[in-house]
């Protein structure tokens, strides 16, 4: 089955709600540089993160200086740490050697911009794969991108350059960007991706995750796994 992650988890009560629907992983976004809805303190993510059961993985988003985001994962201690801001190949370095020996896996974010370049110092998205899987990551996370907003844009990404990545790669290619309970089943017909990303497509406001939503976009990806 393709893996599903839901992301921007504020509460325990919406933790409860992606493991009672087997969500395979649970995304926490704390100490982001930007300022956006879903972000936690050290402390909150930490208090959350320690609820998650076995068998089901822990990811922390953030960003920003390599120093500062390591110091964030070794005081939460999620299985993975999600890069996702304009982080250069040195700073993806450091971070992934800081963090191997202390077992936590760093996966990187992708962002495509409208023009379908990466905001990213490699901006043709093949190429960037490439370089990237060399780097020690445990993954790559796809997602769209605006100036505006850093994360939840709810804005697709053009399923080409989706796939693009993923024949360049040779770690795990993860899909996030406007996906909802409407249109996972197409898009994972079409792009096989090895897991996807989820925020703002199960919410009903931000922070606030629709439990319906939750049910039926991990029935939607069951359907079409």
């Amino acid at each position: 089955m393709i893996r599903v992650k839901v992301c921007g988890l504020m509460t325990e009560r919406d933790l409860e709600t992606c493991i009672d629907a087997g969500v395979h992983a649970l995304g926490f976004v704390a100490d982001h540089p930007e300022p956006v809805p879903w972000n936690l303190t050290r402390s909150e993510a930490a208090h959350l993160i320690s609820k998650v059961p076995p068998f089901a993985c822990s990811c922390v988003v953030t960003g920003g200086n390599p120093d500062d985001v390591a110091e964030t994962a070794m005081s939460i201690r999620p299985h993975v740490l999600q890069l996702h801001h304009r982080e250069t190949l040195d700073d993806i370095l450091r971070v992934v050697e800081r963090l191997k020996p202390e077992g936590i896996r760093v996966i990187k974010a992708l962002r495509i911009r409208a023009d379908g370049l990466c905001d990213f110092e490699i901006e043709d998205p093949g190429e960037a794969a490439r370089v990237l899987s060399k780097t020690g990551l445990s993954g790559i996370l796809v997602d769209s991108f605006t100036e505006d907003k850093p994360g939840g844009t709810g804005i697709t990404v053009d399923l080409d350059t989706f796939i693009s990545v993923k024949v360049n790669s040779t770690v795990p290619v993860i899909l996030a960007g406007g996906l909802n309970p409407g249109n996972i089943g197409g898009i994972i017909r079409a792009a096989r991706p090895f897991a996807v990303d989820v925020l703002s497509g199960v919410e009903i406001r931000p922070g606030l995750k629709d439990q319906r939503k939750v049910r039926e976009f991990m029935k939607e990806v069951a359907r079409h796994s």
